[in-house]
């Protein structure tokens, strides 16, 4: 649990060593089929990033803690943007293709880059705190709703969709 007074990343670091967290922590991920994706079915922030509480009022974007529980707190520490290569804000799962290491200005062109596709989810009306809780609520009650939602889109596009 994080104390006061501590840095974040020795907040990072006491939670990542923290069974009781962890365990939590993974308690609100699902595998969904087809996806590649690992699924965030906790809180959301404004953006529809996962939110995950270390404790003691501590609060951190739940890709940064999974990255964390990868690579290190200090590696986590060290990186100032993560992103999303599957563009699933959800998503948890740490390596290529979903989280990396990015910086600002990389993440800003990649988002620019692929929010015009036609089948982008960048794109979607609703945006993105939206369809990240639409498909989080989904994947709350069964994940096989959001995977049979994928086929489905994959099934009317007659190609590989990037997400949803």
């Amino acid at each position: 649990m994080a104390r006061e007074g501590d840095s974040a990343r020795e907040a990072m670091a006491r939670a990542c060593a923290d069974a009781v967290v962890v365990a939590r922590f993974w308690s609100k991920v699902v595998d969904v089929d087809g996806s590649g994706c690992r699924w965030w079915t906790g809180a959301l922030s404004g953006r529809g990033h996962g939110r995950f509480w270390l404790g003691d009022g501590r609060v951190v974007v739940a890709h940064r803690f999974a990255f964390a529980l990868a690579k290190g707190a200090e590696a986590a520490d060290a990186v100032a943007v993560l992103g999303h290569r599957c563009d699933n804000p959800l998503c948890q799962r740490v390596g290529e293709g979903h989280i990396v290491a990015s910086s600002h200005a990389l993440n800003r062109r990649e988002w620019v880059a692929r929010r015009g596709l036609a089948d982008s989810p960048l794109g979607d009306p609703r945006g993105a705190r939206l369809r990240a809780q639409d498909l989080r609520d989904r994947a709350r009650r069964d994940p096989a709703l959001v995977a049979a939602a994928l086929r489905e889109l994959r099934r009317v596009s007659g190609r590989q969709l990037t997400l949803w």
